[in-house]
């Protein structure tokens, strides 16, 4: 069958694209190639940048998403990335709350 391959320059721009195929296939596998691990959420997010959210924002975890700006609030009924349907390739600049988050 026909799947998306997503490619693109700076890393907030996979959570539209993310969530769109998120929404119509919610059992997708991602595969994310990248130094980063964008696991960030505004709540522990050490800079405060979007471009190391998108995988945070999207991923389902028990991990409460509180300081969402209200343009952001379409994320609240977004079908949500299973963290057994993520793989790494090239990580090597992981943020401590995204370490934790790996493991």
């Amino acid at each position: 069958g026909n799947f998306p391959l997503l490619l693109g320059g700076d890393h907030s721009i996979s959570l539209g694209s993310m969530a769109g195929v998120l929404r119509v296939r919610p059992d997708t596998g991602v595969l994310w190639i990248d130094a980063h691990a964008d696991l960030n959420i505004p709540d522990v997010s050490e800079s405060g940048n979007m471009h190391g959210m998108p995988v945070g924002l999207l991923l389902d975890t028990n991990t409460p998403k509180q300081q969402l700006s209200k343009t952001m609030n379409w994320l609240d009924d977004q079908p949500k990335l299973k963290p057994d349907s993520i793989v790494y390739v090239g990580l090597r600049d992981v943020d401590m709350a995204e370490r934790q988050m790996l493991r």
